[in-house]
C-alpha cells in the first residue's frame, strides 16, 4: 500500500521525493545509490582481514605486555570488521553477484566467525528484519529466562525468578555477555544440524557445515600442531570473548537503547516506515568508526533499503532524514558512547512496551533546510 505524505506544506519541486516511498525510491535510484562498489567493498574486507592476521601474528611473537594488549586490539577491530562486513554479504548487500555474497557470507560469518549463515539469515534477515522490536516476532531482545529488558516483564515476574530479575541480572549480565559469540554458534549448529535432518538435499546446509569443519581446522586443529592444546583453547576463549563485546554493542546499539521502541505483537502489521523507524536509531561515529562497523552505524537506512551497499549509506541518510522529518517519522541518532551506556542501563532500568506504534511518531517538520 502506497504511504503518503502526511504533512500539509506545499513541496517544491527539487524536493518532490518527498511526497511518498515511492518518489524517494526513484530519487535514490536516479542517484545511483542502489549501484554496489564492489571493488572497495572488497579492499575492505582483506583490509579488515589484514588486521585480524596482524593480531593473531604480534599475538604469537609478542614478548611484552604492550605489544600483547595491541596484538588483542588489532584482532578485535579485525574480527569485528569481518563480522559487520558479513553482515551486507548476508543481505546479498555487498556485490553486483549473489554467488560473491555468498562466498564472502560462507567466508566471514562461518569460516571465520563460526556463525551458521543459514540461521544468520533466517534469524536476523528474515525474523528481525520484518518485525525489530516487536514482542512475539523479533527474539533479538528476548533474553529470558536469563535476563530481562522489559519493564513489565521485569516488575510482574513472581518468586525466585522476579527476585533474581530484580537484583541479581545487573550483577551477572555483564560478564555473560562475553559468552554471547559461543551462544550464537550454539543456536547456529542447533538451527544447521535440524534443518539437515529434514532436508537432506539443500546444498546449502552442507557448505555451510563444511565451513563449521574448516572453521575448527583453521581456529583449534591447526594451531595444535605448533602450540598447545590448552593455550589454543585459551585464545579462542579470549577471541570469542572480546567478540561478544564487541558485537553486543555494534549490534545492540541500534535497537535496545531507549529510543528504539519496543511494541506489542499487534504492531506488526503497522506502516512498514513507522515500525523501521520507531525501533531503530543511528550511531554517529568517525571516518574509521563508520569503516568499521560497515554501514550498522546507519542502521535506519539499512533497515528501510536492505539492498544498498553500506558505502552508499551516508548519502542515502540525508534523503532519508529530510524525508522522515517531513512525514512524521522517527530518525534519530545518537553518540557511539551515550548509545553504549543506554544499552548498558536497559538492563538495570528496562524499557516499557507500547501498543500503538502511531504514538512515537515525533512532530512533522515543514521548513527542511
Amino acid at each position: 500500500m502506497e504511504t503518503t505524505t502526511q504533512s500539509t506544506s506545499v513541496i517544491s519541486p527539487d524536493k518532490h521525493y518527498l511526497n511518498s516511498i515511492s518518489a524517494l525510491k526513484k530519487e535514490i535510484k536516479a542517484r545511483g545509490l542502489y549501484k554496489k562498489d564492489t571493488k572497495m567493498v572488497l579492499l575492505h574486507l582483506c583490509v579488515h582481514c589484514i588486521f585480524t592476521a596482524a593480531g593473531i601474528t604480534l599475538f604469537i611473537l609478542s614478548t611484552h605486555l604492550l605489544l600483547t594488549l595491541l596484538a588483542t586490539a588489532l584482532l578485535l577491530v579485525g574480527l569485528l570488521g569481518i563480522g559487520t562486513h558479513t553482515h551486507n554479504s548476508a543481505h546479498y548487500a555487498s556485490t553486483n553477484s549473489k554467488k560473491l555474497d555468498d562466498l564472502l557470507s560462507y567466508f566471514g560469518n562461518v569460516v571465520i566467525l563460526g556463525f551458521s549463515i543459514n540461521y544468520w539469515q533466517y534469524k536476523h534477515n528474515i525474523v528481525h528484519h520484518k518485525n525489530p522490536n516487536i514482542v512475539g516476532h523479533d527474539f533479538d531482545f528476548d533474553f529470558a529466562p536469563f535476563f530481562s529488558v522489559i519493564k513489565s516483564e521485569k516488575d510482574n515476574t513472581p518468586g525466585l525468578h522476579g527476585f533474581y530479575y530484580q537484583y541479581l541480572q545487573g550483577i551477572i549480565f555483564p560478564v555473560a555477555i562475553g559468552f554471547l559469540a559461543f551462544d550464537i554458534q550454539r543456536q547456529g549448529l542447533v538451527y544447521l544440524l535440524g534443518k539437515m535432518r529434514k532436508d537432506k538435499t539443500n546444498i546449502r546446509y552442507y557448505v555451510d557445515l563444511g565451513c563449521h569443519i574448516l572453521h575448527v581446522f583453521l581456529w583449534i586443529a591447526l594451531p595444535s600442531l605448533w602450540f598447545e592444546i590448552s593455550d589454543v583453547l585459551l585464545f579462542y576463549l579470549l577471541r570469542n570473548m572480546l567478540l561478544s563485546y564487541a558485537l553486543f554493542f555494534t549490534l545492540g546499539a541500534s535497537h535496545l537503547v531507549p529510543e528504539a521502541v519496543f511494541a506489542t505483537n499487534d504492531q506488526s502489521s503497522a506502516d512498514f516506515f513507522l515500525k523501521q523507524t520507531a525501533t531503530t536509531i543511528n550511531i554517529h561515529t568517525n571516518g574509521y568508526g563508520n569503516f568499521l562497523m560497515s554501514g550498522l552505524d546507519y542502521q535506519i537506512e539499512h533497515h528501510l533499503f536492505v539492498g544498498v551497499c553500506y558505502t552508499k549509506l551516508p548519502e542515502l541518510s540525508k534523503l532519508v532524514k529530510e524525508f522522515c522529518d517531513f512525514n512524521g517519522y522517527s530518525h534519530t541518532t545518537l553518540g557511539m558512547l551515550s548509545s553504549w551506556l543506554k544499552v548498558i542501563s536497559v538492563f538495570y532500568n528496562p524499557k516499557p512496551v507500547i501498543n500503538d506504534l502511531e504514538l512515537s511518531r515525533p512532530p512533522i517538520k515543514t521548513h527542511l533546510s
